[in-house]
């Protein structure tokens, strides 16, 4: 050991020493002197149980509707909620929508594969992408007090919507069922 080292060694232990002296702890003199650079938790934190991905889907999908009932002109609250409503939602929803659907005047109509990609039709959300919102907030909706009998993602109208969308999507595309 070197002159230094052991100097700075026993530096250290006559200030713990003296620290130890001076003080009414219960803790051991190494614990105290590591104590002030390393504070001990006492209590344990557990971290919350990570949510899956259908759980924050869900969750943002049922704070996205409510959103839109709060924002609706007049304010419409979840108990009078009726499934026009719902297809009232989705059609706002379609406004965000990447999915073209080619009207029947244009070129792209009836082809699988585009001839024009940049063609000015409307553009539309999936219609998978629809029926899975629709399952998400028909579970939210239950899960958060609503009777399943007056489920409003759960009535014929949605239904009847989703049912256009998927076929008015498949026409534009070429495929016919």
């Amino acid at each position: 050991m070197s002159a230094a080292v052991a100097a700075a060694a026993a530096a250290a232990l006559s200030r713990r020493s003296s620290s130890t002296t001076t003080t009414t702890s219960t803790r051991s003199p190494s614990e105290s002197f590591y104590a002030q650079y390393y504070p001990s938790v006492s209590v344990s934190v557990r971290p919350p149980p990570l949510a899956s991905r259908y759980e924050c889907l869900k969750r943002r999908d049922w704070n996205r509707f409510r959103q839109y009932l709060r924002n609706r002109c007049p304010t419409l609250s979840l108990a009078c909620c009726s499934g026009a409503n719902v297809v009232e939602f989705l059609c706002y929803l379609d406004e965000l929508g990447q999915t073209k659907v080619h009207t029947a005047t244009c070129p792209n109509f009836g082809h699988l594969y585009p001839v024009d990609p940049y063609c000015n039709c409307p553009t539309q959300q999936p219609w998978t992408t629809l029926v899975a919102l629709i399952g998400r907030l028909r579970v939210a909706f239950e899960e958060n007090g609503g009777n399943p009998v007056t489920n409003p993602f759960n009535t014929v109208d949605v239904k009847i919507y989703l049912n256009d969308v998927k076929d008015s999507q498949d026409r534009s595309r070429g495929i016919d069922r």
